[in-house]
């Protein structure tokens, strides 16, 4: 294996030629990242699952959690396994084609800025079903719908066509500057990439990811007023309630900054340094895309622990696979049995070849029945029952006879 070292006087780096990580630490990597991955695509498609197919489950508050999972679903199907090979095997050199290297900034930097957007419009969900319970019972579902088609469209705008712009797969050979210890799949260094990048990452991440974390803090202390200062007012079941709301917006928004906060402040450091350690650089980055997909799959966790009728609902879903998994395996038992009894009844065929068999005789066929003629039956006289008659004729006969006797 052919080792090289960077020419930079301030770090020595050494390096096999796929990435900053050995090959052990390579494969640790892809573990963790698939384990993680195995676990949020069952645990976001359960979800998806449960509110789309359980009775009474497409309520308004559910359709922010089944628009997250959504999010969360598509990121860890898509974004993981680029991912992966991005920082990995395909570090230094990118094997993947252009449309891969965009299509992996696309859907990661779209489905970041809906997660954020979708947490804070949650919050403001929960607000308004805690502060005014009958404005938000006449908000009928058709509105939430098109809330978030609104929030997706924005994302895709912002967050994936106009960042996938800024990205290509490109070697980074320039020592001593900020793109020296990146992947080969990162932002495009020709015609001030790195600079228009800085720009516009400044903005969009104040617009859709400070903004909703400030509007997130705002609304949580509003939902605590809201529950322990006026919760004399309110009956207990009511109260309730919305404590469990409030939990499960809290559980989601700490799971969002325990995701979202280390790779926003890896992207804020590593595009404003530049001599900067290339090992330190990568395990920074590493760890924090670790906690991003650890949020993703906590999600799922904390939909069922927050809401007893998800847990429900997940439940009668697993429970509905289990069971046509066994129709299926009981189906394909019984139709191999078929099979096999249908081989052992049908008859073999003689190797030899047939011998003529002689013509048999006809013979007269003899009937079981009696020749002689019949003997035609005689007349019975009124009055009289016979075998042949059914019950209600019998039924008249005798009592036309008892009663011409009584008249005798």
């Amino acid at each position: 294996m052919n080792y090289s070292v960077s020419t930079n006087p301030t770090v020595v780096f050494l390096h096999n030629g796929t990435s900053p990580a050995t090959e052990d630490q390579q494969i640790a990597i892809a573990v963790v990242v698939g384990v993680l991955w195995v676990w949020s695509t069952f645990g976001n498609l359960l979800t998806i699952l449960a509110i789309t197919i359980h009775n009474g489950m497409l309520t308004k508050c559910n359709l922010f959690i089944l628009s997250l999972a959504v999010s969360d679903l598509v990121s860890g199907c898509i974004a993981s396994p680029l991912w992966l090979y991005r920082r990995t095997w395909g570090f230094y050199d990118w094997k993947w084609g252009q449309f891969l290297c965009k299509l992996f900034w696309f859907t990661d930097e779209s489905t970041s800025y809906c997660t954020s957007l979708h947490i804070a419009s949650f919050a403001v969900w929960r607000l308004i079903g805690v502060k005014w319970p009958l404005r938000f019972e006449t908000i009928k579902i058709r509105t939430v719908k098109l809330w978030l088609i609104v929030l997706w469209i924005l994302a895709i705008v912002f967050g994936g066509f106009v960042f996938s712009y800024f990205y290509e797969s490109t070697p980074k050979v320039t020592e001593g500057r900020v793109s020296s210890s990146w992947p080969m799949c990162s932002i495009r260094l020709s015609e001030h990439g790195i600079e228009q990048h800085l720009i516009y990452y400044t903005f969009s991440s104040s617009t859709f990811m400070i903004a909703p974390l400030i509007l997130l803090t705002c609304t949580s202390m509003l939902l605590v007023k809201e529950l322990y200062f006026k919760a004399h007012f309110k009956s207990k079941l009511r109260r309730k309630k919305e404590k469990k709301a409030s939990m499960q917006l809290a559980l989601i928004a700490s799971s969002f900054l325990f995701g979202y906060i280390p790779m926003t402040t890896y992207v804020m450091w590593t595009t404003r340094q530049k001599n900067k350690p290339p090992l330190f650089d990568y395990w920074f980055h590493v760890a924090a895309y670790f906690a991003l997909r650890l949020s993703e799959c906590l999600n799922p966790l904390i939909y069922n622990i927050a809401s007893g009728h998800m847990r429900k609902a997940s439940r009668d879903v697993l429970l509905r696979a289990r069971t046509c998994g066994r129709r299926r395996l009981q189906s394909v038992a019984s139709l191999a049995r078929l099979n096999v009894s249908a081989a052992r009844t049908t008859p073999s065929v003689s190797r030899r070849s047939p011998s003529p068999r002689t013509p048999r005789k006809a013979t007269p066929s003899v009937s079981r029945r009696s020749t002689s003629p019949r003997t035609p039956r005689k007349a019975t006289p009124s009055g009289l029952t016979t075998p042949h008659q059914n019950g209600h004729e019998q039924f008249l006969s005798v009592k036309f006879a008892l009663v011409e006797s009584s008249l005798v």
